[in-house]
């Protein structure tokens, strides 16, 4: 993720948690036993309240500004939380990997297409898959090998592992990559039809 949006996503998620642990705790202090122990200073709503009632309301809605302004504000706040998500990258888009260097990155579909095609490469893999989500540290990998008819699943993943999963570990090193292969076989039905 490009680090100044990251910063922006962080900072803003900062501000409203702050924003409802602040109204939170306020609402939490100021009611029961722990009301009794605050400061007088302390703002504190009156005894059986609520934050807006009936009556406020009504005059709200009275004047003639509340209604226009209510509703420019929640369509402004909802444009706004829209263009946040929508200017999010996409979960399956192409993402960076890091590698050795500091400013080098490789797109992670780039590096999932080579490794599929080396795994595909491998005796006793007839087609593979390669999905490997970026993480800023941290990357993980899912593989999807099917076996050709006849192969041993032990001598294949022992192949493929000390083949390309190896190699792609290198390659991002020093930064860790988590793996996890599944394997599978076509089944009788699925050989019939070809």
């Amino acid at each position: 993720m490009n680090p100044m949006r990251n910063a922006v996503n962080r900072t803003l998620l900062a501000l409203t948690g702050a924003a409802l642990l602040a109204g939170g705790g306020w609402l939490a202090l100021t009611g029961g036993a722990v009301a009794e122990r605050l400061p007088g200073w302390w703002p504190a709503p009156g005894t059986g309240t609520v934050l807006l009632d009936r009556a406020a309301l009504a005059d709200l809605r009275g004047t003639g500004w509340w209604t226009p302004v209510f509703v420019a504000g929640t369509a402004s706040a909802l444009l706004l939380c829209l263009a946040w998500f929508l200017a999010q990258p996409r979960r399956g888009g192409a993402r960076r990997l890091p590698l050795a260097g500091p400013p080098l990155t490789l797109r992670s579909r780039a590096l999932a297409a080579a490794v599929a095609r080396r795994a595909e490469a491998t005796d006793g893999v007839e087609r593979a898959h390669v999905h490997l989500p970026a993480g800023n540290k941290r990357s993980r990998a899912r593989v999807r090998l099917l076996l050709e008819p006849g192969a041993g699943p032990g001598p294949v993943l022992d192949r493929v592992t000390r083949g390309p999963l190896d190699e792609v570990r290198d390659s991002l090193a020093p930064h860790p990559l988590r793996i996890h292969v599944h394997l599978g076989v076509r089944s009788a039905r699925e050989r019939r039809a070809r």
